[in-house]
């Protein structure tokens, strides 16, 4: 006689164990601490940049703990105020954990090991290829060259707006040593002096004036209306010195004086100088 099969109750069947996957919301447990986590980092970094500055860090820590002081100070007359706060840290985590990753899985270890991944990588820095043989440079990877001509026109453009410039700040020109100065700022023409940069003016029909005040100092200088004459024509405004004519539009931040075009680093020197 064969043996029948035991028969199994299924009232007596396992049932799956429940674990704390399963429970609603407990598994955004994890992302609400992490994302904490990364916010206090936040404001950590926001005190330590504080030591940049003279006493910086106290009174960005002062000013941490005041608004501290004055948001438990009202909840002790508006209880309801922490419903407003409850909501405001819930906004911040939500914000800091999508915006982390956090949200889709990754942890705070998850984020420092990519952040030391992406410091370790070796960069490229344009090593050539295996089939360049010695002589054969990407030609792309080589500096752009300027003829002649074209320095001398950019030098002509910085000039015409270092004038244009001047005026809009309410003087009459510029000084050639302050022409220069600016080149300097711009590691160009490191060996020129004032003299080569004016005898250049004047070789490219540029008038340069032998006294001409600004701001209570009397120098060599470029005026307005000599070289409007020379040019036959009103100066040109560079883009950034047109006022925006927009109704009720906001203040324009202030303008930095015009920078020379990389051009002007391929300026040839003159051959005769005073």
């Amino acid at each position: 006689m064969t043996a029948k099969p035991a028969k199994t109750n299924p009232a007596k069947r396992e049932r799956p164990k429940t674990t704390l996957e399963h429970i609603p919301f407990v598994r955004e447990v994890p992302v609400v601490a992490s994302a904490t986590m990364v916010a206090l980092r936040y404001v950590g970094a926001w005190l330590r940049a504080g030591d940049q500055e003279s006493g910086g860090f106290i009174v960005r820590l002062g000013a941490l703990g005041i608004a501290g002081y004055i948001a438990l100070y009202f909840t002790e007359k508006h209880p309801g105020l922490w419903y407003i706060y409850g909501a405001t840290g819930l906004v911040v985590v939500t914000t800091v954990a999508v915006r982390t990753g956090l949200s889709a899985g990754r942890t705070v270890k998850d984020l420092e090991a990519a952040h030391t991944t992406a410091e370790e990588e070796p960069q490229d820095y344009g090593t050539t290829n295996d089939h360049e043989t010695v002589g054969e440079q990407d030609p792309e990877a080589t500096p752009p060259q300027a003829t002649s001509a074209e320095a001398e026109d950019a030098f002509a453009v910085f000039v015409e707006h270092s004038v244009a410039f001047a005026v809009r700040q309410g003087r009459r020109g510029v000084h050639t040593d302050t022409l220069l100065k600016r080149i300097h700022q711009e590691r160009m023409l490191a060996d020129w002096t004032e003299p080569m940069l004016r005898q250049k003016c004047k070789a490219l029909d540029i008038p340069v004036r032998t006294q001409m005040g600004i701001q209570g100092r009397n120098y060599f200088g470029v005026h307005i209306a000599d070289l409007e004459q020379a040019l036959g024509r009103p100066l040109r405004v560079p883009a950034q010195l047109v006022p925006d004519l927009t109704p009720n539009a906001p203040a324009a931040p202030p303008v930095e004086p015009p920078a020379p075009p990389a051009e002007v680093a391929f300026l040839e020197a003159p051959a005769d100088v005073d």
